[in-house]
């Protein structure tokens, strides 16, 4: 029997053997098709059959041919770890500020996402993507540890235009830091009665904005937005894990109390 290494390696040593088992997952059919829709030369497909009915992987009866179920397995096993890869990849280095609630999230679903990363000729370009999504949002929901004064402001602007709508959910202690500093607290005015206060720590900073999820990259324990940068998101898996993480927090938390903020 041959190790689970060389069973891989069937896979990861041939792009040609990849297609050759997508294109069987999808039904059974021919040698000439399977040449047909992966572009492979028939030796190829033939050479690739072979080797795929001697482990089990395959079966024929004539010239038409189909996975069985060990040959399915094999392939939607190599092609999730393929996605995660993929998904490692798009990161990069970026994966090391991935804060720990994201962490559970199978990287594979992050392959797809968008990364926004500070640069010594940009250190804010994570800043200012950020503003840009929030002045062209039309809803508005944040999990959030922190809020730089331009964020707020920001936001403040959006919702007092009536150009957004806007609930979170923040820190305690955030606000208590507000509470001895009406310049700083003044935006928070505008949306205060759509605040909850979270009684404890929040270990990231997402926003929901509209249907995407932006979740600020940052060192490990750390709460400033500083850091890896900023990555969005539209896959479903995580737009299901954000959402169900913010309502998680929101229950827990309690309504601002506008009077714990210094006059506007």
């Amino acid at each position: 029997m041959e190790s689970a290494l060389e069973a891989v390696q069937f896979f990861a040593n041939s792009a040609n053997s990849v297609r050759v088992f997508e294109a069987l997952a999808n039904g059974v059919t021919t040698s000439s098709g399977l040449a047909e829709q992966t572009g492979a030369s028939r030796s190829t497909v033939a050479r690739i059959l072979d080797e795929g009915e001697s482990r089990g992987w395959i079966e024929s009866e004539g010239s038409r041919y189909e996975l069985t179920y060990l040959g399915e397995f094999m392939i939607e096993e190599f092609r999730a770890h393929l996605q995660r890869v993929a998904g490692g990849q798009q990161l990069g280095g970026a994966l090391n500020y991935l804060p720990e609630p994201a962490q559970e999230l199978d990287v594979a679903a992050l392959r797809d996402a968008e990364l926004t990363t500070p640069t010594a000729d940009w250190p804010n370009a994570h800043l200012n993507r950020a503003l840009e999504l929030y002045r062209s949002a039309d809803r508005y929901r944040g999990l959030t540890q922190i809020a730089p004064d331009i964020i707020a402001q920001t936001l403040a602007d959006q919702v007092t235009q009536n150009q957004l709508e806007l609930e979170g959910v923040i820190e305690a202690e955030f606000i208590e830091c507000l509470r001895d500093d009406p310049e700083r607290a003044a935006p928070w005015h505008a949306f205060a009665d759509q605040v909850w206060v979270y009684d404890g720590r929040i270990p990231l900073n997402m926003h929901l904005i509209d249907e995407k999820v932006v979740l600020w990259l940052n060192h490990a324990g750390s709460n400033r937005l500083e850091g890896g940068g900023l990555l969005e998101s539209e896959n479903p898996t995580v737009v299901a894990w954000a959402e169900s993480l913010y309502q998680d927090y929101r229950v827990e938390a309690e309504p601002l109390d506008p009077s714990r903020l210094p006059g506007p």
